[in-house]
């Protein structure tokens, strides 16, 4: 599967008894880029973007093989039920879907955020992995 797909229901257990940041639970090893997209139903720009972020992961799954790990946290959304939808951007800090995050491990073991960003172009993702996936190779060295 090109894209793990998480149900923010299911996320926000973990999110909840972890206490920590939404990386924390994404981010598990150094030297790996960890893309993540965060959608929510009826959103037109998730809609849009969904099969265009799915085709960036086969691309880039093959490029960077074993490099590069996709993400989206997916949230439910109605015009009576907007609780989980806030409740997904305020744990993901942002302000509006669709959200792209790509996160790595430095070497001492954090997680870091190397690019943040709404709606972009799947290009400027693309590139943007590039950078991250250089940066994760760095951190990876340094723990050798």
């Amino acid at each position: 599967m090109p894209v793990k797909v998480q149900k923010f229901s299911e996320f926000k257990k973990t999110f909840d008894a972890s206490g920590g940041e939404p990386l924390g639970i994404i981010v598990k090893k150094v030297g790996i880029a960890y893309v993540v997209a965060v959608t929510r139903d009826k959103c037109p720009g998730c809609e849009k973007q969904k099969p265009l972020f799915v085709k960036l992961s086969n691309k880039m799954k093959k490029k960077y093989a074993g490099q590069v790990e996709f993400f989206r946290v997916h949230s439910r959304y109605s015009q009576k039920r907007t609780d989980e939808a806030k409740q997904c951007l305020n744990a993901f800090h942002t302000v509006a879907f669709p959200t792209y995050i790509i996160g790595i491990k430095d070497s001492d073991g954090r997680k870091r955020e190397t690019y943040r960003s709404l709606a972009p172009p799947m290009s400027e993702i693309e590139r943007n992995i590039k950078t991250a996936v250089e940066i994760a190779a760095w951190f990876k060295s340094k723990r050798n």
